[in-house]
């Protein structure tokens, strides 16, 4: 192995997420997990091919197979020349991970189901009586309750339904989909079609690149229909409590009709992504004001905003995209802008940071692409986008200047790692441009920048530094709360303490308390965006399969790893150190 390489594992070892760094680091967890899963049956998969990454130009990529005593599993390797021209190729990045439990192997290809039509045909249900009767769950309980019907709780219903896991989905809303369909009329995704796929049911070949959030949240009632989902729909969550005397919670569901109804699954999920609860602050002179006030996660496509003044407070991607939104639909619109943001072109900047799945698109599965993403950690991600990062800055350039000019205060990441780290820190603090810099830099989207607001009073928004501005519309675009303070809201104090910190990388190297096994036992929390959703809902549906079976070892305490330390201070483009930062001034 690389003195600086990587070793990540999933589940494969010891039924966790796992980032180990250096030989040392790699060897001390090895002698703690090898002897109890016996790995052994090491195969290539097909032909090693060359590759690059980072500062290796050359190097050596294949898949490989490999099992445990309860498991199969799949791994992918990076080997790099060794500076000794004398020595064999070193491991770079090593991944393993769990493929799928022996004895109980998804219900897909080969495994799917087949029935006997007949022993079926004696009956007098079909088909049709059967499904209706099972997404109705009268007279049991489903194993596993998922709250959220958005990408990340139908793909996680999806794998489960796979392993034989009795699942049911509750959400608000009127409609699967309307996480998507109710939001602002002109919305799009911002990343491409090719790393956006569900499992099991790709998106037809046909579709455009960027899809439009109405074809997407019809695709969602379409995927939860066509792979049998059990989702009721106007059904809120209303609190849970775990019974450690029979491993069972005791959950309380509003349903359509209002009538409260009790259920005891072993698990509970949450999947209400990675947002949370809507941040709303508390401003002076709400009251006088007169106007509308709205949240960004709340419907502005029925106000009349032609020929009125809004003041949308906030710069990250949902501020951008209302105000733009807003504009095109004949508001005169200010921006007001509190902290610096990561700014990138939508094309050809922000592409690089997911070219995997672009280049490899119709060349090979997304489930291969998905490792091969997945094998790069999120310290060795950090390392990669700091070049990255500044090549972006001086492919937008000119962008990056013209915002500068007007005043928008740019930064590049808390350490010089752009857009994509910020994405997994905090999903915040970040616009890729879809236009809406285009209009501040011509005008035509006016910028407060650098203060607060102080108070708010008739049609008025008072800043800190004693400007006032005109308003009839007021949209928060301020973020929502930790995802912890979900869990509080839904689960009590004693919980949410008991679970710590959701999302962000934590000092392990992983995303803190996502799909993975938490503190709670039974509790898990998925969510992110759709390549998370699908790559690593697999892994959730293993370990929850495995405790329903009873072979799920108990909750292991973490060994602390040594990490390496020193990320510089946070650096932010203004105007006397732009000259530093980007290479064309």
């Amino acid at each position: 192995m690389h003195h600086d390489g990587y070793w990540r594992d999933l589940l494969t070892f010891d039924w966790d997420f796992r980032t180990l760094h250096g030989v040392s680091e790699v060897e001390s967890w090895l002698r703690h997990t090898v002897d109890a899963t016996t790995p052994r049956n090491f195969l290539l998969e097909g032909e090693p091919w060359a590759g690059a990454i980072g500062d290796h130009s050359e190097t050596l990529e294949f898949f490989f197979g490999f099992e445990t005593n309860v498991a199969l599993g799949r791994g992918f390797v990076r080997l790099v020349a060794d500076p000794n021209p004398l020595e064999a190729p070193k491991a770079f990045t090593i991944l393993t991970t769990m493929r799928e439990l022996k004895a109980f192997p998804e219900a897909v290809g080969r495994n799917r189901l087949r029935e006997d039509m007949r022993v079926s045909s004696r009956g007098l249900e079909n088909w049709l009586d059967q499904r209706n009767a099972t997404r109705k769950f009268r007279h049991k309980d489903p194993d596993v309750i998922i709250i959220g019907a958005g990408q990340s709780g139908l793909m996680m219903a999806a794998r489960l339904g796979q392993l034989n896991i009795s699942t049911l989905v509750v959400d608000k809303s009127e409609r699967i989909g309307d996480v998507w369909r109710k939001r602002y009329h002109s919305l799009k995704l911002h990343n491409e079609i090719c790393m956006n796929h569900f499992p099991y049911m790709p998106f037809p070949d046909t579709w455009p690149v960027f899809l439009p959030k109405d074809k997407l949240a019809d695709w969602f009632e379409f995927y939860a229909e066509s792979m049998e989902l059990n989702v009721w729909t106007s059904t809120s969550f209303l609190g849970g409590e775990y019974v450690h005397s029979n491993k069972r919670w005791t959950v309380r569901l509003r349903l359509a009709d209002g009538n409260i109804k009790t259920m005891r699954p072993r698990h509970v999920i949450m999947a209400m992504g990675v947002s949370g609860i809507p941040n709303i602050p508390a401003l002076k002179g709400m009251e006088e004001f007169g106007g509308t006030i709205l949240h960004s996660s709340g419907d502005s496509d029925d106000l009349d905003v032609k020929g009125k003044s809004v003041v949308v407070v906030g710069a990250g991607t949902s501020g951008h995209d209302i105000a733009q939104n807003l504009h095109l639909r004949g508001a005169d619109v200010t921006m007001l802008q509190r902290s610096s943001v990561t700014v990138v072109s939508l094309e050809p900047s922000s592409v690089r940071a997911y070219e995997m799945y672009r280049r490899n698109e119709g060349v090979r599965p997304i489930a291969d692409t998905d490792l091969m993403t997945g094998s790069v950690p999120y310290d060795l991600l950090a390392r990669l986008h700091r070049p990255l990062s500044r090549q972006m800055a001086e492919e937008d350039k000119e962008l990056l200047a013209g915002l500068m000019k007007v005043g928008f205060l740019l930064d590049n990441g808390e350490d010089d790692t752009g857009y994509f780290l910020k994405l997994l820190r905090s999903q915040s603090g970040y616009y890729l441009n879809v236009g809406a810099s285009d209009l501040i830099i011509q005008g035509k989207i006016k910028l407060k920048v650098g203060v607060e607001i102080e108070r708010l009073t008739k049609n008025k928004v008072m800043f800190s530094d004693g400007s006032p501005v005109n308003a009839d519309i007021l949209v928060l675009a301020t973020g929502y709360q930790p995802l912890q303070e979900a869990v509080r809201a839904m689960f009590g104090d004693d919980m949410a303490d008991r679970v710590g910190p959701i999302w962000g990388i934590g000092a392990d190297g992983e995303l803190r308390n996502m799909y993975a096994r938490t503190a709670q036992e039974g509790f898990f929390v998925v969510g992110g965006g759709f390549p998370a959703a699908r790559a690593y809902s697999h892994y959730t549906a293993l370990l929850i399969k495995a405790d329903l079976e009873g072979f799920l070892p108990p909750q292991p305490r973490r060994r602390k790893l040594v990490r390496r330390q020193g990320a510089p201070n946070p650096s932010h483009w203004n105007a006397p150190e732009i000259q530093r930062s980007l290479p064309h001034a």
